[in-house]
C-alpha cells in the first residue's frame, strides 16, 4: 500500500498536519483512516461530484459563459479545490472579492481568468498585474492610475466595468455610466474593456418588477455603447436568481453563485432548476451527563425544568455554528433531532438526547445535511443561507469526496504565517 503524506516532523505534527493528504490505498483501510485521522472534532464533507452535477445543470440551462463566484472561500466550501474542479469542468471565469483571494487561487495553480468583482484600490495594482487578474473598474481615478501604471510598463490588461442600475452599492451610477465608460474607452488605451456588468437587487422576488427596470436600463446602456463602437465587450447582469428567471440571450455571461453550491435564493427558484447542496457538516459528542431538574446549563445558566440527558458536542460559534440557535436550534443524532439546551458556546454546544438510546462519547452529531439544512438554520436565525454556509469556520476540516471516496482534506494546520514583510 502507498500512503504519501507530508508531515511536519520538526514540529512533531500528526498525520493530518498537511493541508492536502493524498492516499492511494484499498477502500476499507482508506475508510478507516479517514474515520480515525480526519473526522476528528468537527468536519465538513464536500461532495465534488454533486458540485460538478450542479455545474452541468447550470451549463445546460443557459448558453451564456459561466462566471462562478469563488469568493468568501467558495461560500465556505474551500476556494482552491472548488476552483480546481470548476476549471477542469470548463467554466470561463472565477469571481473573487479581493486581490488576496485571487492570489491564493493563482498560487494554487489556477490558470483561468479570475475577476475581482468588488472595487479595488491603487495599492492592489501591482499584484493585479503580476498575478494576471481582471479588476472591476468603478472609479475613474482608479482607472486613470491603473492606465498610467500600465503605460509606464508598456502593458495592457483586461478590465470589467460595473454599472449601478439600482443595487446602490458599487459601480458607476447609471446616469453617468455612459460618459465614464466612453472616457475609459477613448483615453485609457492600456485598459481593454472585456466586460460591462450590473447586479440585480431583487431578482428572486417575482412580485417585484424592479429587476425588469434594471434590465431595461442596462440594455439601453448596452445599445448606446455598441453604437459608439464598443462592440467586443461582454454584457451581463444575472446572478443565480436572475439567470433562472430571465435567462436573457442578450447577456453573454451569467454569475450563478449560490446555485453552484446547491442552494437557492428563495423557495420559488426551485421550480426553474434542480441543484443539490454539496456540503454537509458533522461534529462529535464529547460528554454525556444526566442532569436533574433545577440544574443549569451553559452561559447564563439555563435552568432545567425537568430531568434531561444532555450531550455536549464539539462545535460552537467559533466554528460558525450560529449563537442565534441557542435554546431553539437542533442537531441530529442517530437520525433523531436533538434540541439545543442553553447558549451555544464558542467551541461547544449542549443538546437534549433524552429518549435516544445507545449513545456514546465519540458518536456523530449531524449539523447540516439532508436532515437539517442550511435553509433550516437560516430560518431559525432570521438570516439567509448564504450567511450560514460562509460562516463555517476555518478550523472545521473540509474533506473532499469524489466518486464516493475522500480524496483530499483541508485542515486548520494548513494556515501559513507570512513572516517576511
Amino acid at each position: 500500500m502507498f500512503i504519501p503524506v507530508r508531515r511536519n516532523f520538526s514540529a512533531g505534527g500528526p498525520i493530518y498536519h498537511s493541508s492536502i493528504i493524498f492516499l492511494a490505498i484499498n477502500a476499507y483501510f482508506w475508510y478507516k483512516l479517514v474515520m480515525s485521522v480526519l473526522e476528528r472534532r468537527t468536519w465538513a464533507k464536500i461532495d465534488l461530484d454533486i458540485f460538478k452535477n450542479n455545474l452541468k445543470h447550470i451549463r445546460d440551462f443557459t448558453n451564456a459563459e459561466l462566471l462562478i463566484p469563488i469568493k468568501a472561500d467558495a461560500y465556505g466550501h474551500g476556494s482552491c479545490e472548488l476552483a480546481r474542479v470548476a476549471e477542469e469542468f470548463g467554466v470561463e471565469y472565477l469571481g473573487v472579492a479581493g486581490i488576496e483571494e485571487a492570489i491564493e487561487l493563482r498560487e494554487y495553480g489556477i490558470k483561468i481568468p479570475i475577476v475581482i468583482l468588488s472595487p479595488v484600490f491603487d495599492f492592489d495594482i501591482e499584484d493585479i498585474i503580476y498575478y494576471n487578474v481582471i479588476p472591476t473598474v468603478s472609479d475613474i481615478d482608479f482607472a486613470k492610475n491603473l492606465n498610467d501604471y500600465l503605460n509606464k510598463m508598456s502593458k495592457s490588461i483586461d478590465i470589467f466595468i460595473e454599472v449601478d442600475t439600482g443595487m446602490g452599492r458599487t459601480g458607476f451610477l447609471y446616469d453617468v455610466a455612459y460618459g465614464k465608460i466612453e472616457t475609459i474607452k477613448n483615453q485609457f488605451t492600456n485598459l481593454r474593456i472585456k466586460s460591462i456588468f450590473s447586479h440585480f437587487s431583487t431578482a428572486e422576488d417575482e412580485e417585484d418588477d424592479f429587476a425588469l427596470t434594471q434590465i431595461n436600463q442596462f440594455k439601453e446602456l448596452k445599445r448606446k455603447l455598441i453604437q459608439s463602437g464598443l462592440t467586443d465587450a461582454k454584457f451581463h447582469i444575472s446572478n443565480s436568481a436572475g439567470m433562472v428567471r430571465f435567462n436573457d440571450p442578450e447577456m453573454a455571461i451569467v454569475r450563478p453563485g449560490i446555485l453552484a453550491y446547491g442552494l437557492y435564493t428563495s423557495e420559488n427558484m426551485k421550480k426553474y432548476i434542480d441543484v443539490q447542496p454539496i456540503m454537509s457538516v458533522y461534529s462529535r459528542i464529547s460528554r454525556i451527563a444526566n442532569l436533574n431538574k433545577g440544574d443549569s446549563v451553559s452561559y447564563g445558566r439555563r435552568i432545567l425544568d425537568r430531568n434531561l440527558k444532555v450531550a455536549t458536542i464539539n462545535i460552537g460559534y467559533g466554528d460558525g455554528f450560529p449563537h442565534c440557535l441557542s435554546d431553539k436550534g437542533y442537531v441530529a443524532i442517530k437520525g433523531k433531532k436533538s434540541k439545543i439546551i442553553g447558549n451555544v458556546c464558542m467551541d461547544l454546544t449542549m443538546v437534549d438526547i433524552s429518549g435516544i438510546d445507545n449513545i456514546r462519547v465519540g458518536d456523530i452529531a449531524t449539523i447540516i445535511n439532508g436532515e437539517i439544512t442550511a435553509d433550516d438554520l437560516a430560518k431559525q436565525c432570521n438570516t439567509i443561507n448564504y450567511e450560514i454556509i460562509t460562516r463555517i469556520g476555518e478550523r472545521v476540516s473540509r474533506i473532499y469526496y469524489e466518486n464516493g471516496k475522500p480524496i483530499k482534506v483541508r485542515t486548520i494546520a494548513s494556515r501559513k504565517i507570512h513572516n517576511k514583510l
